[in-house]
């Protein structure tokens, strides 16, 4: 499933924590009208380097590009800063 909220929480040690959702479904579809756009592109290169053994090569990278978006959801990053004791959270759902 494709993350549709991405969640920016930064703590502080005594004091409020902030929490800033962004929705990221518009960037989604940004990018799934320029990956159409580059299909036909992607399918004559590929067709043109396919004796020179490239061509298949093209077509997993376009097709792990769609896998790679997909397996995005649940990702979770943790950044603390030493300096100020902060901890930010970015998590896509």
């Amino acid at each position: 499933m494709i993350p549709l909220w991405l969640w920016i929480r930064v703590e502080e040690q005594g004091k409020r924590r902030l929490a800033l959702p962004i929705p990221i479904i518009l960037v989604w579809l940004l990018l799934a009208a320029l990956l159409i756009l580059l299909l036909p592109l992607v399918l004559l290169a590929a067709l043109l380097s396919w004796p020179w053994g490239w061509g298949l090569s093209l077509l997993k990278i376009y097709f792990h590009i769609f896998v790679m978006i997909g397996s995005l959801s649940g990702l979770k990053l943790d950044i603390s800063s030493r300096k100020h004791d902060k901890i930010t959270h970015i998590i896509l759902r």
